[in-house]
């Protein structure tokens, strides 16, 4: 299914609208400019836009719930709606929150039982290359504690970070992971989500704790 071209990848702002609106808004600096989405093929249900991303050649990614994920290009859209994206589990999902295209053009999806890392050279095969029931299992180490994240940001060193709801922050390098607990009075903290700046720095939000920022070596409570 196509639309008209909008250049969406150019837009200044991309905004999500509400809960199964299955739409959302691009702000130009002047306009705001409606992209509404096509369904995929076989797929009836109401949606909602859980997460936007841009990748290296300026696609524009959306993170769905429950239908999967969307890439646009400014022209078409295209839709990858496997079982492990879409979470037809049980009557519910979490939806993808987070997308993001790591240092080999590989992107990572978070959802409610897997981490999908798609190749993006094979987007109209419908075949992820690679599942992982735990970000803690890459280095061979079956690292329990990071079943689900809900954000992840890629630094200045390509490392990839993983904020968990009730677990810390994980850096992965490639081939290492590394646990970095948050925590108040010896008790794990919420987060929510991680985030680096135009400076590189790595910040996280938490649910009820305000924001932290990566010193080096651990995550400090930010003091404004």
């Amino acid at each position: 299914m196509r639309q008209p071209k909008a250049n969406f990848a150019t837009a200044k702002f991309g905004f999500k609208h509400n809960y199964q609106s299955e739409k959302v808004y691009r702000y130009d600096g002047i306009t705001l400019h409606e992209l509404k989405f096509p369904k995929p093929a076989k797929l009836s249900n109401p949606f909602g836009i859980y997460s936007i991303y841009k990748d290296k050649k300026e696609n524009i990614w959306f993170g769905t719930n429950p239908i999967g994920v969307c890439r646009y290009d400014g022209k078409a859209f295209d839709w990858i709606t496997e079982e492990d994206v879409t979470e037809f589990r049980n009557e519910g999902a979490n939806g993808v929150r987070s997308i993001m295209e790591d240092v080999n053009g590989q992107f990572w999806f978070n959802t409610e039982y897997y981490y999908s890392i798609y190749d993006s050279l094979t987007l109209n095969s419908k075949k992820f290359y690679k599942r992982i029931e735990s970000i803690g299992s890459l280095d061979g180490k079956n690292t329990s504690g990071l079943k689900e994240y809900l954000s992840i940001a890629k630094d200045n060193n390509s490392n990839l970070w993983f904020a968990t709801y009730r677990s810390g922050v994980w850096k992965y390098d490639g081939k290492i992971v590394t646990h970095y607990p948050v925590q108040k009075n010896t008790k794990d903290i919420t987060i929510f989500s991680v985030y680096k700046d135009n400076n590189g720095e790595l910040w996280i939000g938490t649910h009820e704790n305000g924001a932290y920022k990566f010193n080096g070596s651990t995550f400090e409570k930010f003091k404004p």
